[in-house]
This record gives structure tokens, C-alpha cells and sequence, in this order.
């Protein structure tokens, strides 16, 4: 880990300041859950952003199942934090189970950066600082996948991972974390903000897909990773087989 440091937030995206800020505030209480948030005019003025800016963030809110946007009535605060929620589990790597493409190349960039209001209610814990890791999956030269990882920074101490080891850290986190853990709570949504969260690489000219969250446990009351997968719908199926 000796080429990394904690980073600030400098170069953070504007619909993820936004996002964090509507995030704290709701958290605070400045909007508490089950009221109708200000017009997105409103909003935005408020917060000195555009309303595409404010759309971004809103839609990351709704994928999180923090705001549900009603038609003709407005974006409304729908879920408080509280208990592990319960879920689909499934042990092994959604994008290479869903993905009706063969994913053949994977772009990895990765960070650390101090823990936010977020990142500690994610995890369920306070954490000094988290290790973000995105990923970009290609087959054939076509963006096909995007999955975004958080893990505490303890994970990275307790697994002596060597951060500056780019096969090994891809190796971890697409393989061996499946292999570890033993109990993974699985999420399944509808999103059209794929595009937008993959940054510098669209991954669906639709803008239609599946988002897949993950919540990642070892025998522990904490999580030790969180993932957000997602897959385009045109060329991704999901399907469960359940047995009696």
C-alpha cells in the first residue's frame, strides 16, 4: 500500500457531492422519511445545481431505495436504515452468471478516500477510511458490465492485500471474496443510472438495467465488502433456482 494515500475530494463528480449531500440531510432528518422532498426546481436552486445534476443524484437515492420518485406527485423519502435487511443470497460473481455476453476484459481503477455518512451506513460501521474500486467489462471491444466496490479499509489490513498489485486485487475481489464469504445478501432493482455511474465508460446505448447490490459477511456482524453491479437488461438474465 506504500504508493497510496488518502485522497480528498477534489475531483469527486457534482450528482455524487449532490448525492451526499441529500443523503446527509435525510439522515439528519432535514427531510425525514415518508414526506414529499421540495420540486426539483426548488431543489436544485436550493442546492446551486442543475436539474440534471439533481436528476443524477435522485435516481442514485432511488437505486439505494431511499426516494421513490411517484408520477404527478413528486420524489418522496421511503426508507430509513435500521437491521440487516433480509434478501435473495447467491454465492458467485453476478456479472459473470448474468451476463448473456462472454466478458473477456476488465478495466480496474481503485482509491482510497476518507469514510463518509454513506460509506459508514453501509457498512454498518464507522470506518477512518474505505478503498473504492471500480470496474469496467468489455467483451469483444463492447462495453457489456460496470461494478462498483466499497470495502473498509480493515479489509484490506486483515486480507494483507497489496493494493499496488493489480492482478492479485482483481483476483481477490472477482474471485476469492465469493470463495470466502459465506453469507452474501443479494438485492435485484431496476436502474437507468448506469451510465452515468460507469463515468468515462457507458456500458448501455438503452439506458435501461439491472442493478444488482451485494452485501458481503464472513462470520461477522459487519460487512466486509459492498458491491453494485450493473448489467444492461438486452444483454443480461437473471434466474434463480430454487429447490425444495
Amino acid at each position: 500500500m506504500d504508493d497510496f494515500s488518502i485522497v480528498g475530494k477534489e475531483k469527486e463528480l457534482k450528482f455524487v457531492t449532490v448525492y451526499n449531500q441529500l443523503f446527509k440531510m435525510i439522515n439528519e432528518g432535514t427531510f425525514p422519511e415518508g414526506i414529499r422532498l421540495p420540486s426539483e426546481p426548488e431543489l436544485s436552486k436550493s442546492l446551486g445545481v442543475s436539474r440534471s445534476t439533481l436528476r443524477q443524484a435522485l435516481a442514485l437515492l432511488q437505486d439505494d431505495g431511499i426516494v421513490k420518485n411517484i408520477r404527478g406527485k413528486g420524489n418522496f423519502i421511503i426508507k430509513s436504515h435500521s437491521d440487516k435487511p433480509l434478501g435473495l443470497e447467491t454465492i458467485g460473481h453476478p456479472v459473470y452468471r448474468c451476463s448473456t455476453d462472454s466478458i473477456d476484459e476488465v478495466k480496474m481503477k481503485l482509491r482510497i478516500e476518507p469514510s463518509t455518512d454513506y460509506f459508514n451506513q453501509a457498512l454498518g460501521k464507522k470506518t477512518a477510511a474505505v478503498v473504492l474500486i471500480d470496474r469496467w467489462y468489455k467483451s469483444k471491444g463492447i462495453s457489456a458490465a460496470y461494478s462498483f466496490t466499497l470495502f473498509p479499509i480493515e479489509t484490506i489490513s486483515k486480507f494483507n492485500i497489496d493494493l499496488n498489485d493489480y492482478d492479485k486485487v482483481l483476483q481477490f475481489i472477482e474471485k476469492d471474496l465469493y470463495e470466502l464469504c459465506n453469507n452474501i445478501i443479494v438485492e435485484i432493482k431496476y436502474s437507468t443510472s448506469g451510465n452515468f455511474t460507469a463515468k468515462e465508460s457507458p456500458i448501455s446505448s438503452e439506458n435501461q438495467f439491472y442493478l444488482i447490490q451485494e452485501t458481503m459477511y464472513i462470520d461477522t456482524e459487519f460487512p466486509i465488502a459492498s458491491n453494485k453491479h450493473y448489467l444492461p437488461l438486452s444483454s443480461s438474465s437473471i434466474k434463480f433456482h430454487q429447490k425444495k
